[in-house]
């Protein structure tokens, strides 16, 4: 039996709580994973757009406006595959002018946000979310459904120790930390 709400019926927020400790290992999993993906801003928000945990380089944004536009801007594209026809979206993908901004759902209740500079190959950032989406998820409870071709990623238990997400082969050096942990 599945405990977790589908997408269409509404949450209980009450039940939508993250421990300290659950907050601070998912904020070193973003660590990782920004630092492996080259990103200048990694966040957990709830479907609500509070924000969970996050590591950013950008000190000058806004990290609780980013979480509402997160979750609106999440909600609004589930709405739209939702009535053409698609049974979930797992992620969405925008090209600006000097950023690619990837969202990917964690479960059924959190959001996964990563920003890295356009230069940065998006299939890098997808295929590093992919890695990190079934931890995340084991931490912050949510069991992590299998979609389309990919099969997701196992859950972990929240005592587990944090994976290690090691570069492909001749992959860049990571940079070296933040300006700021969100949280």
């Amino acid at each position: 039996m599945n405990d977790s709400p589908s997408e269409s019926e509404p949450l209980d927020w009450d039940d939508v709580e993250v421990s300290a400790d659950a907050a601070d290992r998912a904020e070193d999993l973003l660590r990782d994973f920004a630092a492996d993906a080259e990103l200048d801003m990694a966040v957990i928000v709830d479907r609500s757009g509070g924000m969970v945990a996050g590591v950013a380089s950008r000190p000058d944004v806004d990290v609780d406006t980013v979480g509402a536009l997160v979750a609106g801007a999440f909600g609004a594209m589930r709405s739209l595959a939702r009535e053409l026809g698609e049974a979930a979206i797992v992620e969405s993908l925008h090209h600006g002018g000097k950023d690619t901004i990837y969202l990917r759902q964690i479960g059924s209740r959190y959001i996964l946000l990563a920003v890295a500079e356009l230069n940065q190959p998006a299939g890098i950032v997808r295929e590093r979310a992919a890695q990190i989406a079934g931890p995340l998820a084991g931490l912050l409870g949510e069991p992590m459904e299998a979609t389309g071709s990919q099969s997701a990623a196992p859950t972990r238990s929240p005592e587990a120790a944090p994976p290690s997400l090691t570069p492909p082969p001749n992959a860049p050096a990571p940079q070296s930390g933040y300006a700021y942990d969100i949280g």
